[in-house]
């Protein structure tokens, strides 16, 4: 019985995703074709600053349609049961600073970004891909939620055996009739007006989060900003393992 429940609801995620992405990819399809045609017919009259401005359509529409298809994966994956944690060596410090440096240019004037990151993190090892998607979608989301601007908050700490994260922004909060289909795949809160978005975000954090063994938890309230913590472990380099590894370095 539990195994047909599963199949029907798996069949229903695949009908959605189908739905979801062919009206989607519709519009950064458009651009991209818009473009494309535009810089063929008239790429060697322009200027250099109107040829970039169409690169640079062409490039964030890819980047969307790219991101998109991640998330149906990460989804796709969870849903059937297949979605893997592969801890390896990871300096998760410097992958955070890393990322926020880039995050940082994608940032319009009315955003700012407060990245503190402390803790030595270099004996770590972490799933580099999951972590990504966990916090590549919790800062989109940060910015894409406040439209009205200000700072977004981004703090990665070590806490014993634990890396934990902090994405705090000043935007539209999140209204107490949602919380129950926050983590819900396609389900967007009430209060997002004509803010573009699939629904997906939060489901591949929370989906993230779980495969990785951490905790997910967060703090909002409706117009006031939204604060999200990730708490997940991170598996000390025992010495054989380190020194396997710089052995395979050819550090020996």
């Amino acid at each position: 019985m539990r195994d047909k429940e599963r199949e029907r609801e798996l069949s229903e995620l695949k009908s959605r995703f189908v739905s979801m992405t062919s009206h989607e990819f519709r519009t950064p399809l458009s651009v991209i074709l818009s473009s494309t045609e535009l810089l063929e017919a008239y790429g060697d009259r322009w200027t250099p600053a109107k040829k970039a401005d169409h690169f640079a359509r062409i490039k964030s529409a890819t980047s969307g349609m790219t991101e998109m298809l991640n998330s149906i994966l990460v989804i796709g994956k969870s849903e059937a049961g297949k979605l893997e944690c592969k801890p390896a060596p990871l300096d998760i410090a410097r992958f955070a600073r890393h990322l926020a440096d880039t995050f940082q240019p994608t940032l319009s004037a009315k955003h700012t970004l407060d990245a503190q990151i402390e803790g030595a993190f270099d004996d770590a090892y972490a799933d580099e891909k999951l972590l990504n998607h966990i916090l590549t979608n919790l800062l989109s989301n940060a910015v894409k939620y406040s439209p009205k601007g200000g700072t977004v908050r981004f703090e990665t700490k070590r806490v014993l055996d634990k890396a934990v994260f902090v994405v705090a922004d000043q935007g539209i909060g999140i209204p107490k009739k949602d919380v129950g289909r926050l983590f819900d795949s396609f389900h967007r809160c009430s209060n997002v007006g004509h803010i573009q978005g699939t629904g997906l975000g939060l489901a591949v954090v929370k989906r993230a989060v779980d495969a990785h063994g951490g905790e997910l938890s967060y703090e909002s309230e409706d117009g006031a900003g939204t604060t999200f913590t990730v708490s997940i472990p991170v598996h000390t380099v025992s010495n054989t393992e380190a020194g396997n590894r710089d052995q395979a370095a050819g550090y020996s």
